[in-house]
């Protein structure tokens, strides 16, 4: 499954996101959207982080 990340709308990489929230916070997060996305694919995955508003996206 691949994984998009999105930085107030624009797309960035998953580096990016490691170094503006931590490589720990980045895990939980990831884990928490997968389990939300098995739950319901149609949910938006979208978390506050220090950068603005972090979407991930699953494809």
């Amino acid at each position: 499954m691949k994984t998009i990340f999105y930085l107030n709308g624009r797309k960035t990489t998953r580096k990016t996101v490691k170094e503006n929230i931590g490589e720990e916070r980045l895990k939980q997060m990831l884990a928490d959207a997968k389990e939300a996305f098995f739950d319901d694919s149609d949910t938006e995955l979208s978390y506050m982080v220090q950068g603005g508003m972090l979407t991930i996206e699953f494809a």
